[in-house]
């Protein structure tokens, strides 16, 4: 016998507890298959359809815990054969959801239906006997119906002229009917009604209704206005949220240009180009010709020039140029 173990992700961490289930729900001869639940309901792992003749589901959790999407009940109806067995840690109050899967609830389990063949029923006309055509004959005949004909319209004469009494009768009539309105002998001025007479003097001196303050029993102010606030407060810190806002607004614009400005300087310093003299190039760049001193590098300044050297503490020097070192003479003498 096939079965499926579907099992919760709880009892895969304790593999005592697994192996406990397994041999509870299965026996030696049986096709055991077991999956995580989480795996089957995503789909991450295919499982036949119509193959298994008892799936278990294994779930440590207390009852209120054991819910199962109706998906998922739906897929594993389909991994039932007919006649197949949905048993285990059965979710509670979920029997409705079974039921519009397919199942057939029972005490501890839910049962897979054999599928209902189609059943052809012939339909056979009664053939009729001598017996039914003499009782038919015997059956009192109704008299036929028959629609009455309308009356035939009056024909009356309307090519001979009207004479002035039927005139008058006419034009009576057409003042008593609503066709009156749109004849030219009643054409009369609408009124106008003054809007002042249609209120009354004394409905004017009703007391006005003035909200009450948004007051704490304390006798202090709120902080911040109430949701369904009629006192004003909503709109007093509507407007000075919004002169906040636009107080700040103007800083940060100021701000913004300051920097804009201060930023626009430095790229003019920065483009402005650096100039240097013959003199200043010669001091610099070590590869012009003859910028040397008594040791080659004495013109230099202190950086280039050895221990012994009698410039060292003064400033660098053109090539050629007289120098004087006070004190010199002394030592010497």
């Amino acid at each position: 016998m096939a079965v499926l173990l579907l099992l919760h992700p709880t009892v895969v961490t304790d593999p005592a507890l697994a192996e406990a289930s397994k041999r509870k729900w299965t026996q030696n001869d049986d096709e055991v298959t077991q999956h995580i639940i989480d795996r089957v309901a995503n789909k991450v792992v295919e499982v036949p359809q119509n193959h298994y003749s008892k799936v278990v589901y294994i779930n440590p959790n207390e009852e209120e815990h054991r819910g199962l999407p109706p998906q998922t009940i739906e897929q594993i109806f389909g991994f039932l054969k007919p006649e197949g067995k949905f048993c285990g840690d059965l979710p509670v109050d979920q029997n409705l959801d079974a039921i519009m899967a397919g199942f057939v609830v029972e005490d501890e389990h839910w049962l897979k239906p054999q599928p209902m063949e189609p059943v052809a029923i012939p339909l056979k006309r009664k053939e009729k006997t001598e017996k039914d055509q003499k009782e038919k004959e015997k059956e009192p005949k109704k008299l036929p119906m028959f629609k009455k004909l309308n009356k035939d319209p009056g024909m009356t004469d309307t090519s001979a002229s009207n004479t002035d009494e039927e005139e008058t009768v006419t034009k009576r009539k057409l003042e008593e009917t609503k066709l009156s309105y749109f004849s030219d002998d009643s054409d009369g001025e609408e009124d106008l009604v003054n809007e002042d007479d249609l209120i009354d003097s004394s409905g004017l001196n009703y007391n006005l209704v003035v909200p009450k303050k948004c007051e704490l029993p304390n006798g202090k102010r709120r902080r911040r206005a109430c949701k369904d606030c009629t006192c004003g407060l909503k709109e007093l810190e509507e407007s000075e949220d919004n002169r906040q806002r636009s107080l700040q607004d103007q800083i940060l614009g100021s701000m913004a240009q300051s920097a804009t400005k201060e930023a626009i300087e430095i790229e003019k310093r920065l483009a402005k180009s650096v100039k240097f003299t013959e003199d200043e190039l010669t001091e610099i760049d070590f590869t012009v010709q003859g910028k040397t001193g008594g040791c080659n590098s004495c013109a230099l300044g202190d950086a280039f020039r050895c221990d012994g050297c009698p410039y060292l503490g003064l400033p660098p020097f053109k090539p050629g140029e007289a120098v004087t070192i006070d004190g010199i003479d002394e030592d010497w003498s």
